[in-house]
Order: structure tokens, then sequence, then C-alpha cells
């Protein structure tokens, strides 16, 4: 981006995609959908919207639709910025509100033993215990040691699955 710090310029197709994302509303846009609309291949169309993301633009939330994996697209601001040129023709400065992105669904099952077995719940540094700090979570050798045991537990488990199916396809 050139020119001052606030400019954001956008490509034609750009600006189509935001248009489309915007008009979408809250719900927002699939990217298999926006491509789609906007009569380009796959490639381009995740390209666009990785470029209107990165100018905080949209927001891209990975989604599992029919079992493919994909982007919905959410619009952070209410209007399509418009270029520089187009700002001093009309010589009024429009301020733009980015909107929140939609918080995130998580559907997750927590079992109690689970919870109950983290090292943080009996830590008695606990209420002094955040990111920066003298007693940091990110450098907590019982955390840290809790997670791995969890990951190779869940992986175990994961492998076990995956031998018992192919056990049964051949059976």
């Amino acid at each position: 981006m050139a020119g001052s710090s606030n400019q954001i310029t956008l490509s034609e197709n750009e600006k189509k995609a935001l248009k489309l994302i915007i008009e979408a509303g809250e719900e927002g846009l699939l990217q298999q959908d926006l491509w789609k609309m906007l009569g380009i291949d796959s490639r381009d169309g995740s390209r666009i919207a990785l470029r209107l993301a990165k100018k905080k633009l949209i927001y891209r939330e990975l989604v599992t639709i029919k079992g493919r994996k994909t982007y919905r697209l959410t619009a952070l601001v209410d209007k399509i910025p418009e270029e520089e040129e187009e700002k001093k023709e009309e010589k009024s400065e429009t301020k733009y509100v980015r909107r929140p992105p939609r918080p995130v669904r998580l559907n997750v099952k927590v079992s109690m033993k689970l919870v109950s077995t983290v090292p943080c719940a009996t830590c008695p540094n606990l209420q002094r215990c955040a990111k920066g700090q003298f007693y940091d979570p990110t450098k907590c050798k019982k955390l840290n040691q809790w997670l791995q045991r969890l990951a190779v537990k869940l992986q175990q488990k994961k492998s076990a699955k995956q031998e018992s199916r192919a056990v049964e396809a051949t059976a």
C-alpha cells in the first residue's frame, strides 16, 4: 500500500468480493460460493479472501460443510473503502466502523475428570499466573508436561481407533 498509512487499495475483484460479503450480512458467505459468484477459480478466490482478511476488511472462519473444509467470510466493515482519488473528489472523510468477528461456536465435550487433572486447578500461584508475568502458563513445566501426556494419550486413542477400523474393514 503506497501513500498514506490509512489508504486501502482494492482491485476490482476485491471490491466485488467485499461487496458480496457485506451484502451477505452477519451470516457471511462461504468462500467456495464467493469464487463461484465472481466467476473465478478457487485459487484466485482464496487469494482474494486472504488479501481482504490481511487488510482486516473480512474475517475468515474455518468451517466444515458436507464433509469439506471451507471458510465462512464475514465483513468487518459496513462499506467498501474508497481509494484516495475518490476521497479527494468527495472531500469528506468517511470513518469506517470495524465490526467484531462473529463469536466462534465450539462443539467440544469436556469431562470434569479431565478438568480436574489440569495442574492449574491445584497450583498455589493460579491468581498470579498470566502471560508475560513471572508465573507464565506458556513457560509452566507442569502444564507443558500435562499437555504432552494428554497429546500422547489422544494420539494413542486415535491410532487404536484407526487400527480397529482397519481390522473391521478386512473382516
